[in-house]
């Protein structure tokens, strides 16, 4: 049986989550993602990422009042 990593970098929390790298960092700058830091590395639980995965994230409003997805 095959068990998944307890901890896993930037890059490849973005690719489970079906994220940009950049958004994945925008996520863990605003503390939406708890990192871990080893040294120079910057980790994340995969616990952490399937229960934010689970989460309801509701889009944000732009300065129109509009929301992100519905802008045009």
């Amino acid at each position: 049986m095959e068990h998944a990593p307890l901890l896993v970098d930037r890059r490849t929390a973005a690719r489970i989550l079906g994220l940009s790298l950049r958004t994945l960092d925008y996520l863990i700058s605003s503390d939406e993602l708890k990192p871990r830091r080893i040294g120079r590395r910057v980790l994340l639980e995969y616990r952490s990422l399937q229960a934010f995965a689970r989460r309801d994230h509701p889009t944000k409003a732009n300065a129109k009042g509009r929301s992100i997805t519905n802008a045009n």
